[in-house]
């Protein structure tokens, strides 16, 4: 196919895909004219996997360069060429500066989660970026007087490695092309996790109303009790007519 059909294809704009092109995220079609180059399906498929990278994935083009710099050498493994798109994506937490006062309880802490994911045996390197993501958010916690002990890491780690081996499992098996497969990677990441979050704060509302007795009951077809219908006023209940009472003529 032509420029021009690569970019209706794609929905990227032709200004676009020359600039992906100059940039080198984009391979160089074979070559027709002087001018002019063939694109094929590879090239769709790459299209695709940038846009995942710069738009989902909120990758600058420095980095979306570097993953697929990977991708394409064959030197590395795919666990590697998976991985380092992982890597990319945000947040990108960096450590405090040796003269920070919180310098000391980051490094202390930092190794203490390192300690637990090799108790747990996970296979991750030093380096991982979530392990100072994870150091972060402990950090802040604890500085804020709410205790948060290993041992409740530890079942965070435990109850969502069973995820992660199921989302491992579908991509190895629907997405058999490495494009294709980082492409889903990047999503089921940045997308999966709002989802993870929202589940989260609703079953801490479910668990609320459970200890303290309010909330609907549970049921499809449930619906809120009227007095926790905020902004509407109760209306008496009609009275039944006594024995003596007499017809509206």
């Amino acid at each position: 196919m032509r420029l021009s059909e690569l970019s209706h294809r794609s929905g990227v704009s032709v200004a676009t895909v020359k600039y992906y092109l100059r940039e080198g995220l984009l391979p160089p079609g074979t070559p027709v004219t002087a001018r002019q180059a063939e694109y094929g399906e590879e090239h769709l498929r790459r299209l695709r996997l940038i846009r995942a990278l710069l738009t989902v994935g909120g990758m600058t083009i420095s980095q979306a360069r570097d993953v697929l710099a990977v991708a394409d050498d064959p030197a590395f493994s795919r666990h590697e060429q998976l991985g380092i798109a992982q890597y990319m994506l945000p947040p990108q937490v960096t450590p405090p500066p040796e003269d920070d006062p919180q310098q000391p309880e980051w490094d202390t802490t930092h190794e203490e989660l390192r300690g637990l994911l090799a108790e747990l045996d996970w296979r991750v390197y030093d380096e991982a970026p979530a392990i100072n993501t994870l150091t972060r958010a402990v950090v802040a916690l604890r500085d804020l007087g709410y205790p948060f002990p290993l041992d409740s890491v530890r079942q965070y780690a435990e109850a969502l490695h069973p995820m992660a081996e199921v989302e491992a499992g579908l991509i190895e098996e629907q997405y058999p092309v490495l494009e294709e497969a980082i492409e889903a990677m990047v999503a089921y990441t940045m997308l999966n996790e709002p989802v993870l979050l929202a589940l989260r704060r609703l079953a801490h509302e479910d668990v609320t109303a459970r200890r303290y007795g309010r909330g609907p009951k549970g049921g499809a077809d449930a619906k809120p009790e009227p007095d926790a219908q905020p902004g509407r006023d109760a209306q008496p209940e009609p009275s039944e007519p006594g024995p003596d009472s007499k017809p509206d003529r």
